[in-house]
């Protein structure tokens, strides 16, 4: 528990480098902003937090496990493939419906979530992983 908990407030802080230029790049609402706002997001999203995993400090819980940055690459590419068939599946019309600043705000909250679900899915990976390799 205390992992998840240390992967929410690591994910928070680098929020602040990964969620600020899309939103700023989509509340311009022009044909294009909404593309920007998503390349942006996706590079930021995968860079930003490899930055840090490349960091000696990047452990997380009480026992300082890293994450592996292809853990961290492979849990990404699952989050956005995963977030991407939801929009294919689901009906998110409703979100159109919402005034701007609701739409912001439903925006900003599913980037932190996918940040902080990649995150989370490469840990788990890393573990098996390193649990596979001493068996």
């Amino acid at each position: 528990m205390k992992v998840l908990v240390d992967i929410l407030g690591r994910t928070f802080y680098m929020s602040f480098f990964i969620i600020l230029v899309p939103l700023g790049a989509y509340t311009i609402h022009n044909g294009s902003s909404a593309m920007v706002a998503l390349i942006s997001y996706l590079v930021l999203s995968l860079l930003i937090p490899l930055a840090y995993l490349s960091s000696s400090r990047s452990g997380f819980g009480p026992s300082e496990k890293r994450i592996g940055r292809m853990c961290y690459i492979l849990g990404w590419v699952l989050v956005q493939l995963g977030t991407y068939q939801s929009f294919f599946v689901g009906d998110f019309s409703f979100l159109w419906a919402l005034p701007s600043v609701g739409r912001d705000v439903a925006f900003v909250i599913v980037m932190y979530i996918q940040v902080a679900l990649s995150l989370t899915v490469g840990y788990i990976i890393n573990n098996l992983v390193r649990r596979s390799s001493t068996k």
